[in-house]
């Protein structure tokens, strides 16, 4: 049978999460992160990679044209992503609005990690056919014709026509006196 001490050494389990910084990083900010994250038995951390200006960065949307560093971290301390981030915001000398933890099996991130597999985007206008079908015959002179079609069409499927319910112009009740005399001088 095992002791308790080989079944503790057997779990070191480790915890991934993934460290996002936007903006310009303060002096001594990659040093600070790397002694703020010694707090959480740290594992490994890789360089960070940089973004190139982005007009809105995925993860800041409150932020505009900044770029963002990136870090992944593996940790042996267990913690929320709410609590490191609040850490490193504290102790790198950030806000806490341009700091961004997220750990390794976030949906959130998975996305992040789909995306950036996937092939580059082709914009549709730079396409010889731009996909889909013609719509040609919905616009312009033929438009307007299919259009003139089914007023007729419509007019004539009508069971009544207003115009023969409207009564026919001789009135008694109005003459042709009204009215002859001038208001200023008369």
């Amino acid at each position: 049978m095992k002791k308790f001490s080989e079944y503790l050494t057997e779990s070191n389990k480790t915890y991934k999460f993934i460290v996002r910084i936007a903006g310009d990083l303060p002096e001594q900010c990659d040093e600070s992160l790397n002694t703020c994250l010694g707090r959480f038995q740290c594992v490994n951390v890789s360089k960070p990679k940089r973004t190139p200006i982005q007009e809105t960065p995925m993860d800041f949307p409150t932020l505009r044209n900044t770029e963002v560093h990136t870090w992944e971290v593996e940790i042996k301390y267990p913690t929320t992503k709410q609590v490191m981030q609040e850490y490193i915001a504290q102790h790198c000398g950030v806000q806490n609005s341009h700091v961004n933890v997220r750990a390794e099996g976030d949906p959130v991130e998975a996305d992040h990690q789909e995306d950036a597999k996937n092939e580059p985007y082709e914009s549709v206008l730079q396409t010889e056919d731009m996909g889909g079908e013609s719509a040609q015959d919905a616009v312009g002179e033929n438009r307007v014709m299919d259009l003139l079609k089914e007023l007729e069409k419509s007019r004539s499927e009508r069971e009544i026509d207003p115009i023969d319910a409207a009564p026919s112009g001789t009135s008694t009740d109005i003459g042709d006196t009204e009215n002859t005399k001038a208001v200023v001088g008369g």
